[in-house]
């Protein structure tokens, strides 16, 4: 019986159906509330229109294996450099008073949000395609980039996209310009300063090669050459001298053994020996005589008489007067001596030895060179005058000899420290040879990057370089980016439908009244007898109308918003402005949620 009752009395369509007809005016009012606050949101916020101007990259025109370029950097990067540029604060300023963009926010003071306003309004994006590399690979690149604005009306949007676009045209322009002449004046000034320092490196160069012209590496060989030659120099005068040195012993010995003058004889033949050989013959008579007689002796007295007289001719005359008056005197005191003392006393002995010294030095006396060059009278002997020539010859050919012999020794010394001094100032000539010529690389390859450089400027000044072109100008829009009025309003429909669904479960939810045999079985558990209809009373009547005003004036009030809506709407494209109060506060909106 349960079970049938159950089956019988369970919910289906119709009582959902009842259900809705039951709580149609809650239904429909949450639907309708919905809707119109959709519909209100969908006309009354403004129209933001959007205007994009294309710029094509233009690829530089010379290869660049001719001319390159000295603008460097990706092509992202110039346009993000430029965007940032005109987006500063002045820049934006300008902007705005030039095409007068807000005139209501720049007349109250508020140029911060204006300005920041305008930043968000401008839109830059990239056009990429795929491109083949070299290397058979793939590689994304950038060949023209779009620049848009968003703006409350049409022509608003144009005129500032056409005016950013003009703007990113000449700041590329103006920035490659000044790169590329910012680049050729950087290499001009760093050429300025290298062929300075080249300048002042050759000074050091020819002043070091000044001071040490003998021992440069070049002169090592010469220097080689000059030292093995003045080691044979002097090894052969080191010959000659040897040579001449023999040459005047010799010369000498045949010259004391001749005489200087000719023999001179008298009318009865007989020779008169010259002066030296009278006065060593009187020497020796006057030693031989000293030893048998007194100094008083008269043959004493007369050799020592003519000695003084022969003797006084010569330059050794005060010597051998000076041997003759000690010998004397040293044989006096011996007489004396030997007539107190024995043979055998120490003083007898010490003066014979005395006296035998003073003899032996009388003898050694070189009374004939002497004689040879102190006698007034010039030798005669041609022999002997010969002799003398020769060994004079000599003497002066050992003394420049021995004078070449010392300059060879010191050539030979200079020459020695050349070579010693060459390795370090080859290590300073290189050092300073290395620095020159790295100056001079440098130098030239700027030079070169100098010319570069200088064509790349013109190419820049011209029409050749790589440069924005504009390919499509700012076009007026025909119709909003933003607000999406068809979509809100769809949505709105749906919010509406799903809240008037949701007004009607709640309420069926927190209503606790029985109503119809599902109440009745769900209260008692079984089928009801018989059903009485419901029999509306004069209050019920009323509470009916009461409902029905209600719904009237909301409906009324629905249709009051929607009309105004619309009036909105329509007088915004109409005027094509936007009141400064209301509707930047949209437009950041619309921007940030898009």
């Amino acid at each position: 019986m349960e079970n049938a009752v159950s089956q019988h009395y369970a919910m289906g369509l119709g009582d959902y159906l009842d259900i809705l007809r039951r709580r149609k005016v809650s239904f429909f009012l949450m639907f309708f509330i919905i809707l119109a606050i959709g519909l209100t949101i969908a006309f009354v916020l403004p129209p933001v229109y959007e205007s994009e101007a294309t710029i094509i990259i233009e690829r530089q025109e010379i290869p660049p294996e001719l001319v390159a370029t000295t603008v460097t950097g990706y092509v992202q990067e110039r346009i993000e450099g430029i965007r940032q540029r005109l987006v500063t604060y002045n820049n934006l300023v300008d902007i705005e008073k030039e095409l007068d963009i807000f005139p209501g926010m720049r007349k109250s003071g508020d140029i911060n949000e204006m300005v920041k306003l305008i930043r968000d309004s401008i839109n830059v994006s990239m056009v990429d395609v795929k491109a083949s590399t070299v290397k058979g690979g793939t590689t994304t690149a950038t060949i023209a980039f779009t620049v848009g604005y968003q703006a409350n009306t049409a022509e608003t949007a144009k005129k500032v996209a056409g005016a950013l676009a003009d703007r990113y045209l000449l700041e590329n322009k103006q920035a490659r310009s000044e790169q590329a002449a910012d680049v050729s004046e950087f290499l001009g000034i760093e050429a300025d300063r290298l062929k300075t320092e080249i300048v002042e490196l050759e000074k050091k160069l020819a002043l070091f090669k000044q001071e040490k012209l003998s021992e440069l590496p070049e002169l090592m060989q010469v220097n080689m050459r000059l030292y093995e030659k003045t080691e044979g120099q002097i090894e052969s005068s080191r010959d000659r001298v040897l040579k001449l040195e023999d040459s005047i012993t010799a010369l000498e010995s045949e010259l004391s053994l001749t005489a200087p003058r000719k023999a001179v004889t008298t009318e009865e033949g007989k020779v008169i020996r010259p002066p030296d050989e009278q006065l060593s013959s009187l020497i020796a008579a006057f030693l031989q005589s000293s030893a048998r007689y007194t100094s008083s002796h008269p043959d004493i007295v007369r050799l020592r008489r003519e000695i003084q007289v022969l003797g006084g001719q010569s330059s050794q005359a005060s010597e051998v007067n000076k041997f003759i008056s000690n010998i004397t005197r040293l044989r006096n005191k011996l007489l004396e001596a030997k007539q107190k003392y024995a043979d055998d006393h120490p003083d007898v002995l010490s003066l014979e030895r005395s006296i035998v010294a003073m003899e032996a030095g009388l003898r050694n006396l070189d009374l004939n060179t002497t004689n040879r060059q102190t006698f007034s009278a010039p030798p005669d002997n041609p022999r002997y005058v010969a002799l003398q020539n020769q060994l004079n010859a000599a003497i002066s050919n050992l003394k420049e000899e021995r004078s070449k012999l010392r300059q060879y020794n010191q050539k030979l010394v200079e020459y020695e420290k050349r070579l010693f001094q060459t390795p370090m100032v080859e290590r300073d000539y290189k050092s300073l040879s290395r620095d020159y010529s790295n100056a001079q690389a440098k130098y030239r390859d700027l030079k070169n990057k100098q010319i570069q450089a200088r064509l790349a400027e013109q190419v820049e000044a011209g029409e050749k370089a790589e440069r924005f072109v504009l390919a499509g100008n700012a076009y007026l829009p025909t119709s909003p980016i933003s607000p999406n009025r068809l979509g809100i309003f769809l949505l709105a429909g749906l919010l509406a439908f799903t809240g008037g669904l949701g007004s009607v479960g709640l309420s069926e939810y927190r209503d606790k009244s029985v109503r119809g045999r599902r109440g009745i079985i769900e209260v008692f558990g079984a089928l009801p007898i018989a059903i009485i209809p419901y029999v509306e009373n004069a209050f019920d009547i009323k509470k009916k109308r009461n409902r029905r005003g209600i719904v009237l004036v909301i409906v009324l009030l629905i249709i009051s918003a929607a009309v105004f809506s619309a009036y909105t709407y329509l007088k915004t494209l109409q005027e094509g402005e936007v009141s400064a109060n209301g509707v930047p506060n949209a437009q950041v909106e619309v921007n940030e949620s898009k």
